[in-house]
């Protein structure tokens, strides 16, 4: 009988868990988005070119005009999460990893290079 003991005990226990576990998710998952509406300017720290983002944010989907990059200027789109941004050129092509909006300056590790942009006002 003592070693049936622990398997309620377990099963109470992982139900606890799950409980916390999924109320941790709920918390993150309502967290806020950034607004990252405005004009971003900024480069790589190699200082080749100067990039400008127009973004429009409705949501979390992202929308805009990339200049500076040439080639890859034109329409833009993309998504945040929390103070995530991704974006690809409309067409669907060329994803950038996520890069990190905090306050106003976009940051993240670009085709070999770090990318700063900050916000215009």
């Amino acid at each position: 009988m003592l070693n049936r003991a622990p398997l309620p005990l377990l099963g109470l226990l992982i139900v606890v868990l799950a409980g916390c576990a999924s109320s941790e998710s709920a918390m993150i998952a309502t967290l806020p988005t950034v607004d990252v509406s405005g004009t971003w300017t900024g480069g790589t720290a190699s200082g080749a070119a100067t990039y400008t983002l127009f973004l429009e944010q409705t949501g979390s989907n992202v929308k805009g005009m990339l200049s500076g990059a040439g080639t890859a200027d034109g329409p833009i789109e993309g998504f945040v999460e929390r103070n995530t941004i991704r974006l690809r050129e409309a067409s669907g092509y060329g994803n950038t990893p996520a890069l990190t909006v905090r306050d106003d300056e976009i940051t993240g590790f670009i085709r070999g290079t770090t990318l700063t942009l900050r916000r215009v006002r």
